[in-house]
């Protein structure tokens, strides 16, 4: 064995993969071939040459350097040109379309494969669908099999006449897909935008009103209880509310009343009451639809522009959450102190629905003073220690919509302020700072470099209890 390497005696490196989207695509028309070129009813397979031409390109954008946010992802969806480019432009390759006017039948699952049973079990292919990871269909399904996810956003947020939703394996793809289709678009009129208020997160602890609506089969009913029984766990707030929604009374649709005082709706997916067609439809609503194994569902539905909060509890039942929020109108805040996670003002970011966006650490020229209180606060400055030197503070990026953020810097009680924060990659983004004269009657615990660090450090210093020789004495006997 050669320990030192020359130009002609290297390791051989494993090879890239740059013709995922290819090899994929093969892989799905040789499969059809076998099967004797039937597609799945109410899907058209496009012709394979197209399809293959499609996928080198995105193959050939992943080459050269170029990250596509869905290459490599295979899609079934109407025949919207709207709809294709978007899909294109974000690297996915559509393998068909859907019937006008039929919706894409998908055979019921197997509930004795292996898996969990329940929300948690996720499909890498969904084979149904020709290969497809997710389809893409007009209006709202009625209840499926439990290999679909469905995911309905806000009836405008994609540009296409009327309601859309997107079926996929698990709820992250359902999203990633419909980020990608969502925004205006010149040749769909009547798209809807993004409103300022957007909620990015659905809390610590959401509110959901539970409505099961007629007696249910007694597994119905058993399976509601679990879900409802996983949320509370989470940390939802969850209500059973005995209600059918497929009644009235003098204060409107029950759903509509109860998202009134709610965050969000979970009703059952598979009773003709609380069917999510009619609720979606009449609410102006967004939801996502969990199947199980066993042939049961719920839905989650919330009002318009919601979406990130049904999102946010079907990623609790599930545990697959896309990494980035679905609505794009998010503005950064970097938190010290008392704002951080599980500290004493956490609950100032989660009252405008602020979303957690990862730690990070601040450029070398802050300064973190503990200004004491019951439980005590942190204040951060803009200015380097005395002599000269700095350290760069940990702290959290938060997301917040824009009105979320007018609303937090209103209720922000001083000292506390809003300044420019330089992160040490060299971004900046707003943050919370302290008042520099106030700041200053602190002690200065910079050198910690974590307001963590210095709590778990003041941990340590308690007075240690003397206890009586008696009692020592006792314990020994």
């Amino acid at each position: 064995m050669n320990l030192f390497l020359f130009d002609d005696d290297t390791v051989p490196l494993p090879p890239v993969i740059t013709n995922q989207s290819f090899q994929r695509v093969t892989a799905v028309f040789d499969t059809l071939s076998r099967s004797g070129g039937g597609s799945a009813p109410g899907i058209t397979v496009r012709a394979r040459e197209d399809v293959l031409v499609d996928a080198k390109a995105v193959d050939e954008r992943v080459r050269a350097g170029q990250n596509p946010p869905l290459a490599g992802t295979l899609v079934v969806a109407p025949p919207s040109a709207p709809l294709c480019r978007r899909l294109a432009r974000a690297g996915a390759v559509v393998l068909g379309t859907t019937e006008p006017g039929r919706e894409p039948e998908v055979p019921p699952g197997d509930a004795d494969r292996p898996g969990d049973g329940g929300y948690g079990r996720r499909l890498t292919r969904m084979d149904p669908w020709n290969g497809a990871d997710a389809v893409i269909v007009s209006g709202t399904p009625g209840v499926r099999g439990p290999d679909a996810v469905v995911f309905v956003p806000t009836r405008g947020l994609v540009p296409h006449a009327g309601t859309v939703s997107v079926l996929a394996g698990d709820v992250a793809v359902g999203q990633r897909i419909a980020s990608a289709l969502t925004g205006p678009d010149a040749d769909a009129p009547g798209c809807r935008d993004w409103p300022d208020w957007a909620p990015l997160s659905a809390g610590e602890h959401p509110r959901v009103a539970a409505l099961e609506g007629d007696p249910p089969e007694p597994e119905t009913r058993r399976h509601f209880g679990d879900t409802i029984a996983s949320l509370r766990a989470a940390g939802a707030l969850v209500e059973p509310i005995d209600t059918a929604p497929g009644t009235r009374h003098g204060g409107g649709h029950p759903a509509a009343v109860a998202l009134r005082d709610h965050d969000a709706l979970l009703v059952p997916w598979t009773t003709r009451a609380t069917g999510l067609p009619p609720l979606v439809g009449e609410l102006d609503a967004t939801a996502v639809a969990l199947p199980d194994a066993g042939g049961r569902g719920i839905a989650l539905v919330a009002q318009a522009f919601d979406d990130q909060v049904v999102l946010d509890l079907a990623g609790l039942l599930t545990g697959a959450q896309a990494s980035q929020p679905y609505p794009t109108v998010g503005v950064g805040l970097i938190a010290f102190g008392a704002f951080l996670r599980g500290q004493p003002r956490q609950a100032e970011l989660d009252r405008v629905r602020a979303r957690f966006a990862g730690q990070v650490t601040t450029a070398a020229r802050y300064r973190m003073l503990a200004l004491g209180g019951d439980p005590p606060e942190a204040g951060v400055v803009t200015e380097a220690a005395p002599d000269g030197t700095g350290v760069g503070l940990v702290a959290e990026r938060w997301l917040l919509s824009p009105a979320g953020l007018a609303e937090f810097a209103t209720h922000l009680r001083p000292p506390m302020r809003l300044g420019g924060v330089e992160l040490a990659d060299g971004s900046r983004d707003l943050g919370v700072l302290c008042e520099p004269d106030v700041a200053a009657r602190g002690t200065d615990v910079t050198a910690w470099g974590c307001w963590r660090a210095y709590l778990r450090h003041l941990s340590t210093q308690r007075p240690s209890v003397r206890y009586p020789d008696a009692c020592v004495q006792g314990s020994a006997r």
